[in-house]
């Protein structure tokens, strides 16, 4: 079968160093980082996939299929014929639920509504976000996808077709409209909903507000959901049939500062303007609005034939002040760990119903859509689903988040696993969930960790290939092999244009070449970069608008790829066609984080060992390797060819590709 397949494109990671050490622990290789996918080449080679690589054969897309297929059980169609309203709440982080701090119920309309019957609460939930933040946990929790890594989904994929809960109520006679009191072209929502299938979007400019009635980014949630009730009527008379609501809220955004009326919570003094203390005001505001909404649906007669589902979007305290740390373990009485910070509630009530129950099966918002569907009786019939039914799976399952840890990273029910920050997996940190200890065979949690990559590979390929297009279109084939491999022009040789760079990338661009090489460095002060030989970068700059076709490998013998940096804020408009050459793998985080889309390593400096090499290229294949005769092995060429990444020799002249 393998050799039927042909090369395909997929992945690079890695993301932003947020800077929280001591956050996890005491190991430096466990700090949160963000992994962002990257638009590069890999390749199955033979039947052997390569890790990391992502790809995805006609076979995967059957397989997918067949693991959507709804599991009947007791709960099944409950909901069928009913409404479906899904509140998402901004910042709804779980520690809050249940929490009575000072004799004071933080969240006691969430806590009424977990305890009536037909409520089941899933407490071991977390949130599923990639750079999109909220949006993005609007996106996955709709389609059962991984977000994007690079950019928010919503910026990155709108084009896109999607067949997620909006589109699957549709085809059974559903009217889906979304509420969310923030101007609409924020993430992109106005375009991306239209895809997502929303046929209308009731915005920031559809509800009547005043200045009183605004806190931080805009119209307060009393005032919101009062209006949002007159929406849902105005829903309802659309026509006969059923709808469904998703709505987004706003006042229990970060930086929590609410105004001094609305602060009903009495702190301790220590709590008095921290994150913590902040928060509570303004979760118990939002906990109260939410109470208000749910009584106005119980008024208007839609309570009792509306399926409920709520949940927190992400974090509200992520920790990376050793003061919020602190105060967090505090409260917890234990340490404030990954698990902790993702951990959002999900609450979904049935009518009905005289069941109640807490479920703690590992799940998180990529697990919604297969649950929610399963309620209401309906099956993804078109699409692609990544999550599990969480009332009727029997096995293992897994959270891989995909910021604020290293991709490879994951929480099941067990273990917290931390990849580490080089990519290399026998670095890495794991802690038993129970007991907090230090895992010392984390050979053992191989398997899972190669399951979370080729997930979140495959779904990043779905994703970047606009798969479910092909999919809905053709009744679930998809032309694989037609699939673009790279739009990234690597050569045979690149030249070196050092002494006069300008006048030799003119007589290089005359001569075909497409790809060419410079070096950067700082000027004395390191304010500004310049070419080696001392030309102004605005003059490359200038070069490459002029031959819109050109790529340019920049180079630097600096000491750190800081002026990578300097050049990707300065000069956005090109960034797509620049390559940078980094000389150790944890440049990676910050050269790719919404940055560079391509990426060499250099490995002149020889300071990895071939194992790790190989390693980190699974995990993260590269647009090439740049080798020179120290660094040269055989082996080590052999094999990374083998993974179809292109290695250069490096020369006074050229880097030249070894054949």
């Amino acid at each position: 079968m393998g050799s039927a397949i042909s090369l395909l494109a997929v992945l690079v990671c890695l993301l932003i160093f947020l800077g929280i050490k001591e956050l996890l622990g005491p190991v430096s290789n466990q700090e949160f980082f963000s992994y962002h996918i990257k638009d590069i080449k890999s390749a199955l080679i033979g039947d052997d996939k390569a890790e990391g690589t992502g790809l995805i054969i006609q076979e995967d897309l059957e397989q997918l299929s067949k693991e959507n297929k709804q599991i009947k059980g007791e709960y099944t169609g409950l909901g069928k014929g009913k409404n479906l309203i899904v509140i998402q709440v901004e910042a709804l982080q779980n520690f809050v639920i249940d929490l009575v701090y000072e004799g004071q119920e933080i969240t006691p309309n969430l806590n009424r509504l977990i305890r009536e019957s037909g409520s089941f609460y899933f407490d071991n939930y977390y949130q599923h976000i990639g750079r999109g933040n909220t949006s993005d946990a609007e996106f996955v929790t709709n389609n059962s996808l991984y977000p994007a890594y690079d950019y928010p989904t919503y910026e990155e994929y709108a084009d896109n077709t999607f067949y997620g809960l909006p589109w699957i109520l549709r085809d059974n006679k559903y009217t889906a409209w979304v509420f969310h009191g923030y101007k609409k072209e924020f993430w992109n929502r106005e375009k991306a909903y239209v895809n997502l299938g929303f046929e209308r979007f009731i915005s920031e400019e559809d509800y009547e507000f005043t200045e009183k009635e605004s806190i931080g980014f805009g119209i307060i949630d009393e005032v919101f959901f009062s209006q949002t009730l007159d929406y849902i009527k105005e829903l309802d008379n659309v026509d006969e049939n059923p709808f469904y609501a998703f709505i987004i809220t706003l006042t229990s955004h970060t930086p929590f500062n609410m105004p001094g009326h609305l602060q009903t919570i009495k702190l301790r003094e220590e709590h008095i303007n921290t994150m913590l203390g902040n928060y509570l005001q303004a979760i118990h505001y939002a906990d109260k609005a939410l109470g208000e909404f749910l009584e106005g649906l119980r008024r208007e007669g839609y309570y009792d034939n509306s399926v409920v589902a709520i949940y927190g979007d992400h974090f509200a305290i992520f920790g990376s002040e050793k003061r919020d740390r602190d105060i967090m373990s505090d409260l917890l009485n234990k340490p404030y760990n990954l698990g902790d910070i993702m951990n959002v509630p999900l609450i979904i009530h049935i009518p009905g119903l005289e069941d109640n129950k807490t479920i703690s099966k590992i799940g998180s918002q990529l697990d919604f859509l297969p649950t929610i569907l399963n309620i209401m009786g309906y099956e993804n019939q078109k699409g692609i689903m990544f999550g599990k039914d969480l009332l009727n799976y029997e096995g293992d399952n897994f959270v891989a988040p995909l910021v604020y840890a290293v991709k490879g990273s994951f929480i099941t029910d067990d273990v917290i696993f931390y990849m580490s920050r080089d990519g290399i997996f026998k670095n890495s940190y794991a802690i038993d969930r129970k007991t907090n200890e230090k895992i010392e065979d984390i050979e053992s949690l191989r398997p899972i960790y190669e399951k979370v990559i080729e997930d979140i590979n495959k779904s990043h390929y779905i994703l970047k290939h606009d798969l479910l297009k092909q999919l809905i279109e053709s009744g679930g084939k998809a032309d694989i092999d037609g699939l673009e491999i790279s739009n990234l022009p690597l050569e045979d040789s690149i030249p070196k244009c050092v002494d006069n760079p300008i006048y030799q990338l003119k007589e290089n661009t005359v001569a075909g070449k497409r790809v060419i090489s410079v070096e950067v460095k700082w000027d004395s002060n390191k304010e500004k970069v310049l070419l080696k030989d001392g030309t102004n970068i605005d003059k490359l700059i200038q070069f490459m608008k002029d031959n819109k076709d050109v790529y340019i490998v920049l180079r630097t013998s600096e000491e750190d790829e800081s002026i990578f940096l300097k050049i990707k804020d300065d000069y956005k408009e090109v960034i797509d066609r620049l390559i940078v050459e980094m000389k150790n793998f944890e440049s990676l985080a910050e050269l790719t984080g919404r940055a560079y889309r391509y990426v060499m390593l250099n490995l002149n400096s020889n300071q990895y060992s071939e194992e790790d090499v190989v390693e980190f290229l699974k995990r993260s294949p590269l647009a090439a390797v740049i080798v020179d005769g120290n660094s040269y092995s055989k082996s080590l060429v052999e094999k990374v060819k083998g993974m179809n990444i292109p290695v250069y020799l490096d020369s006074s002249y050229e880097m030249k590709i070894v054949q």
